[in-house]
Protein backbone atom coordinates (compact mmCIF):
# COMPACT_ATOMS: atom_id res chain seq x y z
CA UNK A 1 0.00 0.00 0.00
CA UNK A 2 1.25 3.48 -0.87
CA UNK A 3 2.45 5.70 1.96
CA UNK A 4 0.01 8.54 2.58
CA UNK A 5 1.18 12.01 1.62
CA UNK A 6 1.75 14.09 -1.45
CA UNK A 7 4.61 13.37 -3.84
CA UNK A 8 6.41 16.46 -2.53
CA UNK A 9 6.15 15.30 1.11
CA UNK A 10 7.43 11.84 0.25
CA UNK A 11 10.36 13.27 -1.72
CA UNK A 12 11.15 15.60 1.18
CA UNK A 13 11.31 12.58 3.53
CA UNK A 14 13.70 10.77 1.19
CA UNK A 15 15.98 13.81 0.94
CA UNK A 16 15.96 14.22 4.73
CA UNK A 17 17.01 10.56 4.91
CA UNK A 18 19.87 11.37 2.51
CA UNK A 19 21.02 14.11 4.90
CA UNK A 20 20.93 11.60 7.75
CA UNK A 21 22.94 9.10 5.69
CA UNK A 22 25.60 11.79 5.21
CA UNK A 23 25.66 12.40 8.97
CA UNK A 24 26.40 8.71 9.48
CA UNK A 25 23.16 7.72 11.21
CA UNK A 26 22.19 4.07 10.98
CA UNK A 27 19.02 2.74 9.37
CA UNK A 28 17.11 2.28 12.62
CA UNK A 29 17.73 5.87 13.72
CA UNK A 30 16.61 7.21 10.33
CA UNK A 31 13.51 4.98 10.35
CA UNK A 32 12.48 6.07 13.84
CA UNK A 33 13.11 9.73 13.09
CA UNK A 34 11.05 9.72 9.87
CA UNK A 35 8.46 7.23 11.20
CA UNK A 36 8.96 4.78 8.33
CA UNK A 37 9.84 1.11 8.18
CA UNK A 38 13.52 0.20 8.45
CA UNK A 39 13.20 -1.84 5.24
CA UNK A 40 12.18 1.36 3.44
CA UNK A 41 15.27 3.11 4.80
CA UNK A 42 17.46 0.24 3.60
CA UNK A 43 15.97 0.60 0.10
CA UNK A 44 16.54 4.37 0.17
CA UNK A 45 20.14 3.83 1.26
CA UNK A 46 20.78 1.41 -1.63
CA UNK A 47 19.35 3.92 -4.09
CA UNK A 48 21.37 6.74 -2.49
CA UNK A 49 24.62 4.79 -2.82
CA UNK A 50 23.86 3.83 -6.43
CA UNK A 51 22.45 7.10 -7.80
CA UNK A 52 22.99 9.77 -5.14
CA UNK A 53 20.38 12.38 -4.22
CA UNK A 54 18.94 12.40 -7.74
CA UNK A 55 17.87 8.78 -7.30
CA UNK A 56 15.75 9.77 -4.30
CA UNK A 57 13.98 12.60 -6.10
CA UNK A 58 10.40 12.08 -7.26
CA UNK A 59 9.76 11.17 -10.85
CA UNK A 60 7.05 12.48 -13.11
CA UNK A 61 4.29 9.93 -13.48
CA UNK A 62 4.25 8.39 -16.93
CA UNK A 63 1.17 8.64 -19.03
CA UNK A 64 -0.17 9.72 -22.33
CA UNK A 65 0.28 13.43 -23.00
CA UNK A 66 -3.01 15.34 -23.20
CA UNK A 67 -4.49 15.60 -26.68
CA UNK A 68 -5.85 19.11 -26.06
CA UNK A 69 -3.50 21.94 -25.16
CA UNK A 70 -4.24 24.35 -22.32
CA UNK A 71 -5.21 27.00 -24.89
CA UNK A 72 -7.62 24.60 -26.60
CA UNK A 73 -9.20 23.72 -23.24
CA UNK A 74 -9.63 27.42 -22.46
CA UNK A 75 -11.26 27.93 -25.86
CA UNK A 76 -13.54 24.93 -25.28
CA UNK A 77 -14.53 26.37 -21.90
CA UNK A 78 -15.60 29.63 -23.56
CA UNK A 79 -17.57 27.77 -26.23
CA UNK A 80 -19.42 25.67 -23.67
CA UNK A 81 -20.51 28.80 -21.83
CA UNK A 82 -22.05 30.13 -25.05
CA UNK A 83 -24.35 27.16 -25.60
CA UNK A 84 -24.86 24.69 -28.43
CA UNK A 85 -27.02 26.93 -30.62
CA UNK A 86 -24.35 29.62 -30.79
CA UNK A 87 -21.78 26.98 -31.70
CA UNK A 88 -23.64 25.79 -34.78
CA UNK A 89 -25.93 23.11 -33.34
CA UNK A 90 -29.19 24.86 -34.24
CA UNK A 91 -31.56 22.08 -33.15
CA UNK A 92 -29.90 21.48 -29.75
CA UNK A 93 -30.69 23.33 -26.54
CA UNK A 94 -28.41 21.59 -24.04
CA UNK A 95 -24.86 20.30 -24.13
CA UNK A 96 -24.46 16.53 -23.97
CA UNK A 97 -21.17 14.67 -23.78
CA UNK A 98 -21.71 13.35 -27.31
CA UNK A 99 -22.39 16.87 -28.59
CA UNK A 100 -19.24 18.17 -26.89
CA UNK A 101 -17.23 15.26 -28.35
CA UNK A 102 -18.56 16.26 -31.80
CA UNK A 103 -17.59 19.90 -31.15
CA UNK A 104 -14.05 18.93 -30.11
CA UNK A 105 -13.64 16.77 -33.19
CA UNK A 106 -15.03 19.46 -35.49
CA UNK A 107 -12.99 22.34 -34.07
CA UNK A 108 -9.74 20.67 -32.99
CA UNK A 109 -9.66 17.45 -35.01
CA UNK A 110 -9.32 15.41 -31.81
CA UNK A 111 -11.58 12.40 -31.27
CA UNK A 112 -12.78 11.62 -27.75
CA UNK A 113 -15.25 8.96 -26.67
CA UNK A 114 -18.34 10.63 -25.23
CA UNK A 115 -17.84 8.80 -21.91
CA UNK A 116 -14.38 10.36 -21.50
CA UNK A 117 -15.72 13.85 -22.27
CA UNK A 118 -17.44 13.83 -18.85
CA UNK A 119 -14.08 13.20 -17.18
CA UNK A 120 -12.47 15.95 -19.24
CA UNK A 121 -15.24 18.41 -18.30
CA UNK A 122 -14.93 17.53 -14.62
CA UNK A 123 -11.17 18.24 -14.80
CA UNK A 124 -12.03 21.61 -16.39
CA UNK A 125 -14.31 22.50 -13.46
CA UNK A 126 -17.70 21.72 -14.97
CA UNK A 127 -20.24 19.69 -13.01
CA UNK A 128 -22.88 17.28 -14.22
CA UNK A 129 -26.20 19.04 -14.56
CA UNK A 130 -29.61 17.65 -15.40
CA UNK A 131 -32.41 19.89 -16.56
CA UNK A 132 -35.56 19.96 -14.49
CA UNK A 133 -38.31 18.06 -16.19
CA UNK A 134 -41.20 20.53 -16.30
CA UNK A 135 -43.85 21.10 -18.88
CA UNK A 136 -43.34 24.13 -21.13
CA UNK A 137 -47.00 25.02 -20.59
CA UNK A 138 -46.48 25.30 -16.81
CA UNK A 139 -47.89 28.57 -15.43
CA UNK A 140 -46.18 29.46 -12.14
CA UNK A 141 -48.70 32.22 -11.33
CA UNK A 142 -51.66 29.81 -11.59
CA UNK A 143 -49.87 27.24 -9.46
CA UNK A 144 -49.13 29.82 -6.74
CA UNK A 145 -52.76 31.00 -6.78
CA UNK A 146 -54.01 27.41 -6.50
CA UNK A 147 -51.71 26.76 -3.52
CA UNK A 148 -52.94 29.90 -1.74
CA UNK A 149 -56.67 29.57 -2.47
CA UNK A 150 -57.70 25.99 -3.25
CA UNK A 151 -55.22 23.88 -1.29
CA UNK A 152 -56.06 25.31 2.19
CA UNK A 153 -59.76 24.61 1.57
CA UNK A 154 -58.97 21.00 0.62
CA UNK A 155 -56.94 20.53 3.79
CA UNK A 156 -59.91 21.68 5.91
CA UNK A 157 -62.08 18.89 4.44
CA UNK A 158 -59.65 16.10 5.39
CA UNK A 159 -60.75 14.39 8.60
CA UNK A 160 -58.21 14.31 11.41
CA UNK A 161 -57.07 10.79 12.28
CA UNK A 162 -58.26 9.45 15.63
CA UNK A 163 -56.15 7.04 17.61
Amino acid sequence: MRTPGSAEELERNRLIAANMFELGLDNLQVAQSLEVDDQTVRRWRRIYHAKGREGLRGKKHPGRPPRLTAEQKAQLHQWLLKGPQEMGFADKHLWTTQLIADLIEREFGVEYHHDYVGTLLHAMGFTHQKPQRRAQERDEAKIAAWREQVWPDLLKKVPTPTA
